[in-house]
């Protein structure tokens, strides 16, 4: 704008000064430290006062500037709380550095917290929040967990304002043999999992890119529903030996086609052919990501095609849940293994699909399979000690074990690897989840499961994110627990593929507030989904002690349930 009318912009920010900005600083006891060009750096006595303060001036320069947006004078505010130095007339210090990176994080017209002020605000500030997650921020070693302060007038943000947003939707096997579905899908999953590992961008996550396959969408109406500013679509055609795979990449804003690219290849050149892919898209979207962050982020490659196809179907196999399926893909696995015990990503699928038979309660003996689950994530650690997956394996398997500081350990170090990784973030959550449950470690856990979703806003295990937060909050000493455990239960029951005693909670938690009528609605659902479903077998179909405890605590509306409609045995 200055470039456009210097005189012009100067005057009316010098009037914003004068008649919004500094009256609103003044009111609320701040103190402006300095100026730097157009910005500020100010301290106030509290972050309440100060949130108080911005959110005024934000809703008052939203008023004022009310010309084409392009011309607008917009202002950015981040503020964090922390110990500053004194330094003469002026402040230092990680706080004041942390407040500059989070004012670049907010949208135009928006205001961008820390956790140390979100922690300050709960009941004091009526204002909706939005969890941003933990963000790579300039010169700051560790990453800072931020939330969008939602401001009337304020620009809509994109995922992630520093992060270019990317989804890789499946390509199409154009092949004859349909047989070759799971090469296109295996070669799509390991470009996601390469890019998931780059801190500057934002990644969409496998589950919610695959929920489009076969789709007839645009690929513009795709990134919205997903959040993502860039699309990478293609196809794989193999014939024998041979493989044909094509990409582009898509600024899904524009339609804009910004790269494209064709390859042929032997089939034994699979994963030169995938790192090659990788860099392509890396480059496109980020140009500045150097060389050796690329050949660092790189997944080691085996020697062994076959162990690659083999890990791939058995994936395939595991994503439909049944015993058959199941044992299927473990066959695969330790096919894999025994021709590559040194393979990581082998030890990682196995690790999955044991931990998945512990948690889903599909074997016979959980305490060997735990046993072995724990195994396998230690020995893929030690194979590939950058495969994030593996932390998230071994966090499950000792959250299981109930050891759960060695699970928060390896959570943040996978997050240390990958804060794209939706799963890392759903599996903190089993970290925290130890009854009894504070407030905030309940607001902690329905963050963490906000921002899975958000990096897989289409993905199969959002009914489980949404139940896991009703069942924290049901589980703390939150004056609003019952209400917000019942918002959560019932945002996971409204999900086609939501379990029956999703809707059987709901329905408790609605007869605790004595609205009959739609905890019967729920009943109607609950039974609807299995027929079979009673106040006995309520328990039973929880998959663990956390689940069996907030069922245990709406028991006494058990009579009022069985009025419902609900069979009693």
């Amino acid at each position: 704008m200055m470039a456009a009318d210097e005189e012009g912009v100067i005057r009316r920010l010098k009037a914003a000064r004068k008649d919004v900005v500094d009256p609103a600083i003044g009111e609320a006891g701040g103190r402006i430290i300095k100026t730097m060009g157009d910005g500020l750096l100010i301290e106030f006595p509290s972050p309440v006062v100060c949130l108080r303060a911005m959110i005024a001036v934000q809703e008052e320069m939203a008023v004022r500037e009310t010309g084409p947006e392009n011309q607008r004078l917009r202002l950015r505010v981040g503020i964090n709380l922390g110990d500053i130095v004194e330094d003469g007339d002026d402040i230092l210090g990680d706080g004041v550095n942390v407040a500059a990176r989070l004012e670049s994080l907010a949208p135009p017209g928006g205001i961008c917290i820390s956790r140390a002020v979100f922690d300050q605000l709960r009941g004091k500030i009526d204002r909706q929040t939005t969890a941003l997650g933990p963000q790579m921020v300039k010169n700051i070693p560790e990453p800072v967990e931020a939330w969008r302060v939602e401001i009337a007038g304020a620009a809509t943000p994109i995922a992630d304002k520093e992060r270019a947003s990317v989804a890789v939707l499946p390509f199409q096997n154009i092949s004859s043999d349909p047989e070759q579905e799971f090469l296109a899908d295996g070669i799509v999953e390991d470009v996601i999992t390469e890019l998931s590992r780059f801190r500057g961008l934002f990644v969409i996550a496998r589950n919610s890119t695959f929920a489009y396959k076969g789709a007839a969408k645009d690929v513009r109406q795709i990134s919205r529903e997903l959040g993502a500013r860039y699309v990478v679509e293609g196809s794989v055609r193999r014939s024998g030996q041979r493989l044909r795979l094509t990409a582009q990449l898509i600024d899904a804003e524009t339609g804009v086609h910004l790269w494209a690219e064709r390859w042929d290849r032997t089939i034994d050149d699979l994963f030169d052919l995938q790192d090659e892919l990788t860099r392509a898209i890396v480059t496109g979207v980020e140009p500045e990501l150097g060389a050796h962050e690329r050949s660092l982020a790189r997944r080691k490659p085996v020697e062994s095609l076959t162990v690659w196809e083999l890990c791939h179907r058995g994936d395939d196999w595991q994503a439909r849940i049944d015993l058959e399926r199941f044992a299927k893909s473990e066959a695969l696995f330790r096919r894999a293994l025994s021709l590559d015990p040194e393979n990581a990503r082998a030890h990682v699928m196995l690790a999955r699909l044991m931990i998945s038979r512990v948690l889903l309660g599909m074997t016979e003996d959980s305490e060997g399979a735990l046993e072995e689950t724990l195994s396998l994530a230690r020995r893929a650690v030690e194979l590939d000690d950058r495969d994030d997956m593996a932390y998230y394996i071994l966090s499950m398997a000792l959250s299981e074990a109930r050891d759960y500081s060695g699970a928060m350990e390896a959570i943040d170090r996978g997050l240390a690897l990958n804060i794209n990784n939706a799963r890392l973030y759903y599996g903190r959550v089993f970290c925290l989840l130890v009854p009894p449950l504070s407030a905030s470690t309940a607001e902690a856990i329905a963050t963490d499961l906000a921002q899975a979703e958000r990096l897989s806003p289409t993905d199969p295990m959002i009914v489980h994110f949404r139940a896991v937060a009703g069942n924290a909050w049901l589980c703390s000493d939150a004056p609003d627990a019952e209400q917000r455990a019942l918002e959560a239960y019932e945002a996971a029951s409204r999900l086609p593929n939501a379990l029956w005693f999703h809707s059987l909670v709901a329905a408790a938690l609605r007869a605790s507030f004595g609205d009959r009528k739609t905890a019967r609605d729920h009943i109607v659902t609950t039974l609807r989904r299995n027929p079979n479903a009673s106040l006995a077998a309520g328990p039973d179909a929880l998959p663990n002690a956390h689940w069996k405890a907030s069922w245990q605590r709406l028991m006494r509306f058990a009579d009022d349930l069985v009025e419902l409609g609900l069979p009693r045995d």
